[in-house]
């Protein structure tokens, strides 16, 4: 009788997911299945791309032989179905990282470099909970919209024209509409490129936009851009907010090619800047730090708001003195400064 007993409780047990959280032995069961459609590579562990055959620095546009889909799709399939936690080691991985209409997807990097990554809903639902661990490096550009619970450890975004098969510049960071309760830690783009048409679209290192849909409780610990052709940092939206911000240069090229900007009137993209604050209501920044000298345009653009949803920069630091003409401010704008430094 204590025989049976113990069977049925096994049974019951393994069909179950444990009230903390813990895969149960059904869920290993489906994932051994899911590799057994997928892996390649048995030496290496569960999650490491390179069991599904996308090694750094190799050729990875290729067909997974027991799917017959691209390798990373293979691998993004089951990893979703089954939600075990993809990690890619140090290297160049020469692909694109496109989630569309994606869910529950959890990456672990380490110093790995893509061309790019976006997160959309191309598919037709809305991409969610999406976590970027460890340290991403990207040579093109990174772009969410229609998305949702996006966590980034660390972003860098350089150029890296002898990695990319197009031979372009980077096009900085673009979040755009629909995009909701995205977190980044860290993130550092080294430039933005401008010149030709195919830059048309590159407005701000860092972008916040979009009409009507504008993003919402976008929040940023700490970011850094060395430099732009155009503007350093553009923002709209609601209860969006970056912690620490460094703006080294901005508008070290060519608006020759630009295309209008979302939230403004045409021909207001043209005048740059380092930051420029629209249609940002209930936002926050704790210290913003802007070096001018070696820049063109004005360091701050305050533009329109809510009066009634103000938003604030507690601290301002500026590498010249202050003076008034510096700051193009808008008569309805609703960004108040609270304090102002000289720093070198």
């Amino acid at each position: 009788m204590l025989r049976i007993f113990f069977l049925l409780v096994f049974v019951f047990q393994s069909s179950c997911q444990t009230g903390d959280g813990k895969v149960s032995v059904k869920k290993n069961n489906k994932i051994a299945k899911c590799e057994k459609d997928i892996a390649l590579n048995l030496e290496f562990k569960v999650g490491d791309s390179r069991r599904y055959g996308i090694f750094p620095d190799s050729l990875n546009n290729r067909l997974n032989p027991k799917t017959n889909k691209p390798l990373l799709t293979s691998l993004l399939d089951c990893a979703e179905k089954n939600q075990f936690e993809i990690e890619f080691i140090e290297g160049f991985y020469d692909l694109n990282l496109i989630l569309d209409s994606r869910k529950n997807l959890s990456f672990k990097f380490n110093n790995s470099e893509f061309k790019l990554a976006h997160i959309t809903n191309e598919k037709g639902a809305r991409s969610e909970h999406i976590n970027f661990k460890g340290k991403l490096i990207l040579s093109d550009s990174f772009g969410s919209y229609y998305s949702d619970h996006i966590t980034v450890d660390s972003l860098i975004i350089k150029t890296s024209t002898r990695k990319s098969l197009e031979g372009r510049k980077s096009r900085g960071c673009h979040i755009y509409k629909g995009t909701n309760n995205l977190h980044i830690n860290y993130l550092k783009i080294q430039n933005l490129a401008s010149g030709s048409e195919v830059y048309e679209n590159n407005h701000a290192a860092l972008a916040i936009d979009g009409l009507r849909e504008n993003p919402t409780y976008i929040t940023i610990d700490e970011a850094i851009i060395e430099s732009s052709d155009r503007h350093g940092v553009y923002i709209t939206g609601s209860q969006n907010s970056i912690k620490k911000l460094k703006i080294n240069s901005y508008g070290q090229g060519t608006t020759v090619y630009m295309s209008g900007m979302q939230d403004s009137d045409r021909g207001e993209e043209r005048v740059l800047s380092g930051l420029w604050i629209n249609r940002c209501n209930d936002c926050q920044f704790d210290e913003v730090e802007i070096h001018t000298k070696n820049s063109k345009g004005f360091p701050l653009k305050l533009d329109e708001g809510d009066a009634s949803r103000p938003t604030f920069i507690k601290l301002l630091k500026m590498d010249v003195p202050y003076k008034d003409e510096l700051i193009l401010d808008d008569i309805l704008t609703n960004v108040l400064v609270k304090k102002i430094e000289l720093v070198d």
